[in-house]
């Protein structure tokens, strides 16, 4: 049989299969795809366009997104002492950090800080919200402190201070960390870092003359590999302030992610960022256009809330290894998850979930290993989650005075440096 006549009875058998199968079948084989996938198939027919606007399709897409999350052993809690609201100004709030291990959270593990934050256990963070390869990089009051740990066998190591910094007087450093991850190519561990200093107020809160030719503003890379900070020659948006997770970011596959604004945007255009450790390019993703709300850089409420504001909380998470939006509308009480399809397309943006009137939530605080279940603090000041599939809400037994944040962790015995 000839080429031409091969490729004819492909497809004629082809279209017939495809008349046979009933939609329920279609529909499932199409669930099974990854999103980027099946945004590429909309322009196949008519019916496959409207797929994400038909609710029988999205129920069984739903439930095999977020069905399949065995990626990471435990859930990780970080979870801030109640203190004064002195201390708490001044940044002196204690932190610490428990394994919450199993399906219901029942049990809890608290394991002690590795030895450079035995005394000093305020303001800790973990970038990334994962642990990669057991490791959690630990961030400590802008970067003053930087440590990479093992919970599982105890090992740390203390990331050296970089000596490209150079602080003129009148000014102190301000380090603002946006991502810790993985390089494959190199089989090495970085972190990246937005480096900038603030000016120093006299007795008379004036502030001093200086040369602002005499400081730089840049970023900067760290290698564990070759245990030392390097400059990195690219141009890019610094995060958002008011965004929760702001210190932490999220990371999976190699590539961390923050929310910010696009430089030199009049309007304070809000795009995702993500950073690719490998070949350490950027790549910039438009916010979704269905949920475009102007949001003032003054956190200062009471200088914005009038009857043309609306306040819509970001908060970035990692739903099946896929990045995930949770935005909350403080005016309607709705919360919407949106995932991306795609690094740098706007339209690949897809609202998986939209959950209305939950007027308990206070704000979202991240997702645990398991990608159905979504913790939140209460607006009575105590740990809770709700399942995506069932959407029923369960308090957990722990009391949020301030802030918390969860993550997803995994084990590994390897020492740090002898991963892979």
């Amino acid at each position: 049989m000839k080429m031409e006549e091969t490729k004819e009875v492909a497809v004629t058998t082809s279209n017939k299969v495809r008349n046979y199968l009933p939609p329920e079948i279609i529909f499932f084989i199409l669930s099974k795809l990854p999103l980027k996938s099946l945004k590429k198939f909309e322009c196949v027919c008519k019916s496959w366009a409207a797929l994400f606007q038909n609710s029988y399709f999205m129920t069984i897409y739903r439930n095999n997104f977020i069905s399949n999350s065995n990626h990471y052993d435990d859930t990780y809690l970080v979870l801030q002492n109640g203190v004064g609201r002195e201390r708490y100004y001044h940044g002196e709030y204690r932190f610490e950090f428990y394994l919450l291990p199993g399906q219901r959270f029942e049990d809890r593990i608290k394991i002690d800080w590795p030895t450079p934050f035995q005394v000093d256990d305020c303001g800790i963070y973990i970038m990334g919200m994962v642990s990669i390869n057991g490791i959690l990089c630990l961030n400590q009051g802008y970067g003053r402190r930087l440590v990479l740990w093992n919970p599982t066998t105890r090992e740390f190591k203390v990331i050296p201070r970089s000596p490209l910094v150079y602080v003129p007087p009148h000014r102190h450093p301000r380090h603002t960390l946006h991502g810790f991850g993985y390089d494959h190519v190199t089989d090495d561990y970085k972190v990246i870092r937005f480096v900038d200093s603030f000016l120093i107020f006299d007795e008379n809160e004036e502030i001093v003359n200086e040369d602002r030719s005499s400081y730089e503003i840049f970023w900067e890379i760290y290698s564990l590999k070759s245990d030392s900070w390097r400059k990195l020659d690219v141009n890019i948006p610094n995060r958002y302030y008011y965004t929760l997770n702001r210190r932490i970011g999220v990371y999976t596959n190699g590539v961390c992610h923050w929310w910010a604004r696009t430089n030199n945007s009049p309007n304070f255009e809000e795009c995702l960022v993500s950073f690719d450790f490998s070949n350490e390019v950027l790549i910039t993703t438009p916010m979704p256009s269905y949920l475009d709300v102007s949001i003032p850089l003054n956190l200062n409420r009471s200088l914005y809330l009038d009857d043309t504001f609306r306040f819509v909380e970001r908060q970035l998470v990692l739903l099946n290894e896929s990045i995930a939006l949770i935005s909350t509308d403080s005016e309607t009480a709705t919360i919407h998850i949106s995932i991306l399809g795609e690094f740098g397309v706007r339209e690949s943006w897809t609202k998986l979930f939209t959950i209305p009137c939950l007027p308990v939530i206070r704000y979202f605080i991240g997702v645990g290993n398991l990608s159905n279940i979504v913790f939140f603090k209460t607006n009575d000041y105590k740990l809770a989650c709700i399942d995506l599939n069932t959407k029923m809400i369960e308090e957990l037994d722990f009391k949020v005075k301030q802030y918390a944040f969860v993550g997803k962790y995994k084990k590994n015995f390897l020492p740090i440096g002898g991963m892979n």
